[in-house]
């Protein structure tokens, strides 16, 4: 018979526990990298997104630093006009003006001595703007419409701020085609009659000629004032003058015969004349139908004229009313 002991063995089990330890350190160090990735994905993300916020600010209209500028929409060539802008800022630097290069098209500023200065095309030409604004005058050759792109830029005097800017457009019309006048318009001065009741008093007479003005009518033409008088003790008698007027081909006045001026008397005559420039203008008085003229050295006088600038413009012949001179 058999022994009961070994007929029904047991069964041993061996346990190992090196295996789950190696699987725990597997499973952190796999944590701990993923953790690293996702701190190495988030910063990169910030990054991009710290580059891109100007570009994405411009796109989206999100920059508040821009001038607003106010310029008209229509000028004329030779006629000055203004540049508005409004600009908030508490940075120190300067203004600038900047248009779009036209063959056919330039402007001028009026600089610190009134000079009128040529503005060079795009660069940027400094200003100094008084109350933000800024006078130009647009100079069209062209016979047709032009329009242009202008901009007013804000320089800021620290090399690391950024330049702001403002934008316009003006389109510049030509001058209407005008019929020039062939000869100067002259409104000659209608003397006052002198009525002296003075006793007749016998001696030498003494014509004297002073220029008072010669100043701009603003349109084209001048007007000129000047004083006759009778420094002597006796009447002159009839007598005339001359002026030499300064116009674009030049021009002699020749007076009508002229009332005797009694001892003392004085008259003011008034020239207007167009088409006047710069240059000289004079006045003769001709003593040679005067009695007894004592002397000659004050039958002269001058002055010299400047007139605007005004470019690219023609006058038309003005038709003005008489201008009667006075005596005091």
């Amino acid at each position: 018979m058999a022994d009961a002991s070994n007929a029904d063995p047991k069964p041993s089990y061996v346990h190992t526990h090196g295996e789950p330890r190696a699987s725990l350190v597997s499973n952190t160090l796999a944590i701990v990298g993923f953790v690293i990735v996702i701190v190495i994905v988030l910063w990169g993300l910030f990054h991009i997104a710290t580059l891109g916020v100007p570009w994405l600010s411009s796109l989206f209209g999100g920059d508040s630093q821009t001038i607003s500028v106010d310029a008209p929409k229509d000028v004329t060539s030779g006629t000055p006009f203004a540049i508005k802008w409004k600009y908030s800022n508490a940075e120190q630097g300067s203004y600038a003006f900047l248009y779009q290069c036209k063959d056919v098209l330039h402007f001028q500023t009026a600089g610190a001595d009134g000079a009128m200065n040529t503005v060079p095309c795009g660069a940027a030409f400094t200003v100094a703007a008084t109350n933000n604004t800024l006078m130009l005058t647009p100079l069209l050759s062209g016979t047709a419409s032009t329009s242009v792109p202008v901009s007013i830029v804000f320089i800021p005097s620290a090399t690391s701020s950024k330049q702001v800017q403002g934008n316009a457009t003006v389109t510049v019309n030509p001058i209407a085609a005008m019929e020039p006048i062939v000869q100067p318009v002259v409104t000659p001065a209608t003397p006052a009659v002198v009525v002296n009741t003075a006793p007749i008093v016998t001696g030498p007479t003494d014509l004297s000629v002073q220029i008072i003005s010669v100043v701009p009518d603003g349109l084209g033409g001048a007007i000129a004032t000047f004083d006759i008088g009778n420094e002597g003790v006796s009447s002159t008698g009839v007598y005339t003058f001359t002026a030499q007027l300064p116009t674009t081909s030049g021009y002699l006045y020749n007076s009508p015969t002229q009332t005797s001026l009694a001892p003392g008397d004085h008259i003011v005559n008034t020239l207007r004349f167009s088409q006047a420039q710069s240059g000289i203008f004079s006045v003769v008085v001709d003593p040679s139908r005067a009695k007894n003229e004592s002397r000659t050295d004050n039958n002269y006088a001058s002055q010299q004229v400047s007139m605007p600038y005004i470019p690219q413009q023609t006058y038309y012949q003005q038709q003005y009313p008489q201008y009667y001179p006075y005596m005091y």
